[in-house]
C-alpha cells in the first residue's frame, strides 16, 4: 500500500470528503469506511496527513488516513538548524 503525505486544504466531515495537496497534485478524496470517517473527524484544514486510496467508479476512495504527529509537523515548519 502506498501512502501519500500532504496537507489538508479542504475538509467536509459530514459529506466525507477532503482534498490533500501532495507534491505532484491535489487528491480529491471520498471517505466511506467507519474507521476512515472516524479519522476524518479528528483532522482539520492545514493538518499534515498520510493517505492511501483506491480508485472506484472514477473516485479516489481513502482507505487509510493518518494525521502526522504534531512534533513532526513543527520540526518540518521550523527546519533543522546546524551550527
Amino acid at each position: 500500500m502506498l501512502f501519500y503525505p500532504g496537507e489538508v486544504t479542504f475538509l467536509d466531515a459530514k459529506a466525507g470528503t477532503l482534498t490533500v495537496k501532495t507534491k505532484g497534485k491535489d487528491l480529491n478524496l471520498t471517505v466511506e469506511s467507519k474507521g476512515t470517517k472516524s479519522a476524518l473527524e479528528k483532522i482539520k484544514v492545514g493538518d499534515t496527513v498520510r493517505v492511501s486510496y483506491n480508485e472506484k467508479d472514477g473516485k479516489m476512495i481513502a482507505i487509510s488516513l493518518k494525521a502526522e504527529a504534531k512534533a513532526a509537523r513543527s520540526e518540518k515548519r521550523l527546519g533543522a538548524v546546524t551550527y
